[in-house]
């Protein structure tokens, strides 16, 4: 049995050193649930195959994947579930935050994170592994899809409330090419808050960060976008402890932000902006 105990241990560091967060497997058999104990037989469970799901992805990081198991004995996974054509697009834009893609995965499969679970280790190096990315970029975007499902900043409700307009200006006009300002929106890559003070304090100033990804927009583009911002911030009815900045908006490439800037403010999640992988309709690539 030692000598069992020995050459399984050794076998598990040696094969999870291949596996990378993103990475997948198909077609991994049967696997079972234990549902809630039924009220005739409370100490007991019923046990329950999942349906649909094509395989499982892994999503914890990397660097907990590969560690030892005396150290480390579980890896967080999610199922590969097939999705609709109309469902695949509001992924790629965003809008549905439960689901994440992976560059190889089959056409048509993605991630729901809403069932992530833990397996062992164990049990991950029985399963014949599929890299997940060729690309770092779309890597990338996978983890921080992963941020954006786990992650979510809970904003005040306060805040909430009045920025609801803005919320729902934004999901009318983003990816319409026709709207000067779903134009505007499209040239932002990301749209974050800064407050002036704690988030709870009793009076709380906001500032909008409009992040492009390079600086080399003209200069009259930077004023029409701004423009048209300006025009639907105005239009805010503010609540509670929030009023907006003086100087309500800032706008700049990543280059122009300090590391404060962003460290010490939050992604607004309005429509996937921060998170869309395609950016307008009619750039779906």
């Amino acid at each position: 049995m030692a000598a069992v105990e020995n050459e399984t241990a050794q076998h598990i560091p040696n094969a999870l050193e291949y596996w990378r967060q993103g990475d997948f497997v198909l077609d991994c058999g049967p696997f079972i649930f234990a549902d809630k104990a039924p009220p005739d037989n409370p100490d007991g469970l019923i046990p329950r195959y999942a349906d649909g799901y094509r395989g499982f992805a892994v999503i914890s990081q990397t660097c907990d994947i590969v560690r030892s198991e005396d150290k480390l004995p579980c890896v967080v996974v999610a199922p590969l579930v097939e999705v609709t054509q109309s469902h695949r697009e509001m992924i790629a834009r965003g809008r549905a935050p439960r689901f994440v893609s992976i560059e190889n995965a089959p056409e048509g499969v993605v991630v729901d994170l809403a069932q992530a679970m833990s397996v062992s280790k164990t049990l991950l190096t029985t399963w014949p592994r599929t890299q997940g990315f060729d690309s770092s970029e779309r890597a990338r975007r996978f983890a921080y899809g992963l941020e954006r499902a786990f992650g979510r900043f809970a904003f005040p409700e306060d805040f909430n409330t009045s920025i609801a307009r803005l919320r729902k200006k934004i999901q009318s006009k983003y990816g319409n090419p026709d709207s000067p300002l779903g134009k505007a929106l499209d040239l932002v890559q990301e749209l974050r808050v800064r407050p002036s003070n704690d988030w709870n304090a009793s009076t709380v100033s906001i500032k909008f960060f409009l992040i492009f990804e390079t600086g080399e927009l003209e200069e009259s583009t930077i004023t029409d976008v701004v423009s048209e911002f300006k025009k639907v911030l105005a239009a805010l009815d503010w609540t509670g402890a929030f009023t907006i900045d003086d100087d309500p908006v800032r706008v700049g490439s990543y280059d122009d932000f300090s590391a404060r800037d962003y460290r010490e403010s939050v992604p607004l999640d309005l429509n996937a902006l921060s998170f869309a992988e395609v950016r307008t309709k009619s750039n779906p690539d």
